[in-house]
C-alpha cells in the first residue's frame, strides 16, 4: 500500500527502519531493486496506474521493490528528485517545467494525460460564464496547477484571470470555500467536479481541450544510473494500463483503497472520469496538448517559451518496449 512516509536525506536509520516496515508489510524481498516514487496526492489521477500495478504485484513481477511516498507540492517533488531522495515522480508537470526554464535537469518518461481533465465548479447560484465576473475564485496555492488552471479555463470561458475575476488562495479546503461563499468558484479534476455536483453545485460546461496535465518525472542522470530499473518499471506500468483497461471491478477496488473510500459512486467516477480511458494502451504525450501547457505558462514566466515540447522527453524506455512488441503481446496473452 502506499505510504506517507517522509525520508530526509541522510537519516539512514530512518530508512532502515521503513525499509524493514515496507518488507514486513508487503512481502517483498531484499532481492528485489528499490524504486522509490514520491506522487502528489491521492485525490488526483497521477498515482492510479502505479498504484494499481503495485497492488496487483505487477512490479514485483518484474523484478522491482517500489515504495510510494506522498510528497505535497511540486517544488518539493523537484527537490527531492534533484537530491536524490526518490527516483521517479508522479504528478502534474507544472513545477518540473518551471525548474527546466531556469535550468534544472529533469526529463518526462511518458504522459499520463493529454486532455484537460479539470472543471470550472461554481456556486448553484451562478447560471452563467458572465456572472463570475468581478467574482472570487478559489485555488489550492499560487504557483500550482490550480492557479494554471484557472488562467487556462477563464480564458477559454473569455475571461481575464487578471481583470475579471480575483483569484483567492484557499488551500485545500475549496469545498468548504463554496459552501460558505467565501468564493463564487474553483476548479476541480473531473472526478471531484462529478462528486460537486452530486452535492449541489453547478459545473459549467467545457470544450474538450488539449493539455499535458499529467506525467512522470525524473532525471537524465537517474534515468541513465537506473535504466534497466527503469525499463523494468515501464513494462510493470505497461501492465498496470492494462490492467486497469481490462478489470475494471479489482481496479475499483484498489482505486477505492487509494482514495480511502467505500463510497461505490466516487469510485465509480474515479475509474470512469480516469484519463488512461482517453490515452488508451500507449502513453505517448501529444505534442500539441504538451504545447498547449507551455504557452499558457509562457504567459507568466518567460523563460518557458523557450523550452520544446519534444526535448522535454526521454520516450526511449516506452518505444522500446513499443518497437520490440511487448505491448501488443500484453493484450493478446491476458
Amino acid at each position: 500500500m502506499i505510504k506517507n512516509w517522509r525520508i530526509k536525506a541522510g537519516s539512514l536509520p530512518v530508512a532502515i527502519i521503513v525499509a524493514v516496515s515496507f518488507v514486513f508489510l508487503t512481502g517483498t524481498t531484499f532481492g528485489a531493486e528499490k524504486l522509490r516514487i514520491s506522487y502528489a496526492s491521492v485525490t488526483g489521477n497521477t498515482a492510479v496506474i502505479t498504484y494499481i500495478a503495485q497492488r496487483a504485484g505487477l512490479f514485483e513481477k518484474y523484478g522491482l521493490d517500489v515504495e510510494i511516498i506522498l510528497i505535497t507540492g511540486g517544488p518539493a517533488s523537484v527537490s527531492a528528485l534533484l537530491n536524490g531522495d526518490v527516483d521517479l515522480d508522479l504528478r502534474a508537470p507544472i513545477a518540473a517545467i518551471q525548474g527546466m526554464a531556469h535550468g534544472a535537469k529533469l526529463t518526462f518518461l511518458f504522459s499520463q494525460s493529454n486532455i484537460l481533465d479539470y472543471d470550472v465548479v461554481t456556486r448553484p447560484e451562478i447560471k452563467d460564464v458572465k456572472q463570475l465576473k468581478g467574482k472570487k475564485v478559489g485555488i489550492i496555492r499560487f504557483g500550482g496547477i490550480s492557479e494554471l488552471m484557472v488562467r487556462y479555463l477563464f480564458q477559454k470561458l473569455g475571461l481575464d484571470a487578471d481583470k475579471d475575476i480575483a483569484i483567492v488562495q484557499v488551500g485545500q479546503a475549496r469545498f468548504g470555500s463554496l459552501e460558505r461563499g467565501a468564493i463564487e468558484a474553483t476548479v476541480l479534476s473531473s472526478s471531484e467536479s462529478a462528486y460537486a455536483k452530486r452535492m449541489g453545485f453547478r459545473v459549467l460546461d467545457m470544450p474538450t481541450l488539449p493539455f499535458f496535465g499529467s506525467t512522470v518525472v525524473t532525471t537524465p542522470a537517474l534515468a541513465a544510473k537506473k535504466s534497466d530499473a527503469f525499463s523494468r518499471y515501464m513494462k510493470g506500468y505497461l501492465e498496470g494500463i492494462r490492467f486497469f483497461l481490462n478489470d475494471k471491478e479489482q481496479s475499483s477496488q484498489y482505486i477505492g483503497d487509494l482514495l480511502r473510500t467505500k463510497d461505490r459512486d466516487m469510485i465509480e467516477l474515479a475509474y470512469k472520469t480516469n484519463p488512461q480511458h482517453q490515452m488508451g494502451r500507449k502513453p505517448y504525450p501529444d505534442m500539441t496538448a504538451v504545447r498547449a501547457t507551455l504557452d499558457i505558462m509562457g504567459s507568466r514566466d518567460p523563460l518557458v517559451k523557450k523550452l520544446k515540447a519534444e526535448e522535454l522527453f526521454n520516450l526511449s524506455f516506452l518505444t522500446r518496449l513499443d518497437q520490440s512488441g511487448f505491448i501488443e503481446q500484453l493484450y493478446q496473452t491476458k
